[in-house]
C-alpha cells in the first residue's frame, strides 16, 4: 500500500562559510519533530526566524568552492 505522508516543501537558507573562505552553508528547516541540529552559525538565526517562523535547523551541508585561492 503506497504511503500517504505528507511532503513538504524544502526551505533552505545559504550563508557564508565562516572557517572555509569561499564555501557556503547550506542550512535545511523542518519541524522540530524531524530532529534538530545545533545553528551552523548563529548570525544565521534571525534571519531564520524572520524569513522561517516556527521551523528549526534540521540538516545542514558544506558546499566547498571549486576555485583554489592562493
Amino acid at each position: 500500500m503506497p504511503s500517504r505522508e505528507r511532503v513538504e516543501p524544502v526551505k533552505m537558507i545559504l550563508s557564508c562559510c565562516a572557517i572555509h573562505r569561499g564555501c557556503t552553508i547550506q542550512v535545511f528547516f523542518g519541524e522540530e519533530a524531524d530532529g534538530r541540529i545545533p545553528w551552523p552559525d548563529p548570525d544565521l538565526k534571525l534571519d531564520a526566524e524572520r524569513d522561517f517562523p516556527g521551523l528549526v535547523p534540521i540538516q545542514v551541508a558544506h558546499i566547498e568552492s571549486k576555485v583554489k585561492s592562493g
